[in-house]
Protein backbone atom coordinates (compact mmCIF):
# COMPACT_ATOMS: atom_id res chain seq x y z
CA UNK A 1 0.00 0.00 0.00
CA UNK A 2 1.31 3.58 -0.57
CA UNK A 3 -0.07 6.52 1.45
CA UNK A 4 0.42 10.29 0.38
CA UNK A 5 -0.36 13.25 2.65
CA UNK A 6 1.56 16.74 2.15
CA UNK A 7 4.58 15.72 3.91
CA UNK A 8 5.23 12.55 2.60
CA UNK A 9 4.81 9.06 1.31
CA UNK A 10 4.70 6.27 2.60
CA UNK A 11 5.08 2.68 0.98
CA UNK A 12 4.54 -0.55 2.67
CA UNK A 13 6.02 -3.77 0.63
CA UNK A 14 5.14 -6.98 1.54
CA UNK A 15 8.32 -9.05 2.76
CA UNK A 16 7.31 -12.01 0.75
CA UNK A 17 4.98 -12.42 -1.90
CA UNK A 18 1.21 -11.52 -1.68
CA UNK A 19 -0.08 -14.91 -3.14
CA UNK A 20 1.94 -16.72 0.60
CA UNK A 21 -0.71 -16.33 3.23
CA UNK A 22 2.12 -15.69 5.88
CA UNK A 23 2.98 -12.12 5.22
CA UNK A 24 3.82 -11.37 8.58
CA UNK A 25 6.08 -8.13 7.98
CA UNK A 26 6.51 -5.32 5.51
CA UNK A 27 9.70 -3.23 4.18
CA UNK A 28 8.01 0.51 4.84
CA UNK A 29 9.45 2.94 3.05
CA UNK A 30 8.97 6.88 3.67
CA UNK A 31 9.76 9.93 0.80
CA UNK A 32 10.02 12.88 2.39
CA UNK A 33 9.00 15.82 -0.22
CA UNK A 34 12.69 16.68 -0.32
CA UNK A 35 13.58 13.56 -1.35
CA UNK A 36 15.11 11.96 1.67
CA UNK A 37 14.06 8.58 2.24
CA UNK A 38 14.26 6.42 5.14
CA UNK A 39 13.48 2.75 5.67
CA UNK A 40 12.49 0.14 8.12
CA UNK A 41 10.52 -3.45 8.74
CA UNK A 42 7.61 -3.46 10.64
CA UNK A 43 4.96 -6.33 11.26
CA UNK A 44 1.77 -6.92 10.22
CA UNK A 45 -0.41 -5.41 13.72
CA UNK A 46 2.47 -1.92 13.30
CA UNK A 47 1.55 -1.35 9.58
CA UNK A 48 -2.31 -1.84 10.51
CA UNK A 49 -2.43 0.24 13.14
CA UNK A 50 -0.09 3.04 10.80
CA UNK A 51 -2.52 2.77 8.29
CA UNK A 52 -5.47 3.40 10.09
CA UNK A 53 -3.75 6.28 11.68
CA UNK A 54 -2.42 8.11 8.75
CA UNK A 55 -5.68 7.85 7.32
CA UNK A 56 -7.37 8.99 10.21
CA UNK A 57 -4.88 11.84 9.86
CA UNK A 58 -6.22 12.89 6.21
CA UNK A 59 -3.49 10.56 4.39
CA UNK A 60 -4.53 9.32 0.74
CA UNK A 61 -4.50 5.68 -0.84
CA UNK A 62 -2.29 6.63 -3.87
CA UNK A 63 -1.41 3.24 -4.61
CA UNK A 64 -0.72 -0.71 -4.32
CA UNK A 65 2.30 -2.52 -3.93
CA UNK A 66 1.67 -5.78 -4.52
CA UNK A 67 5.70 -7.63 -5.16
CA UNK A 68 8.05 -7.17 -2.80
CA UNK A 69 10.82 -4.04 -2.53
CA UNK A 70 13.67 -4.38 -5.17
CA UNK A 71 16.85 -5.97 -3.30
CA UNK A 72 18.67 -3.19 -5.31
CA UNK A 73 17.03 -0.59 -3.33
CA UNK A 74 16.67 -2.05 -0.02
CA UNK A 75 18.19 -4.98 1.87
CA UNK A 76 18.69 -5.30 5.50
CA UNK A 77 21.52 -7.30 7.14
CA UNK A 78 22.38 -7.89 3.52
CA UNK A 79 26.33 -9.59 3.56
CA UNK A 80 28.46 -8.77 0.36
Amino acid sequence: MQLSNNVCTVDFFPEAFIADEGVKRFQKRVTFNNGTKSYSTVTMLTARNEWETRLANGAEVTGYNMDQMPRSEYAPMAVG
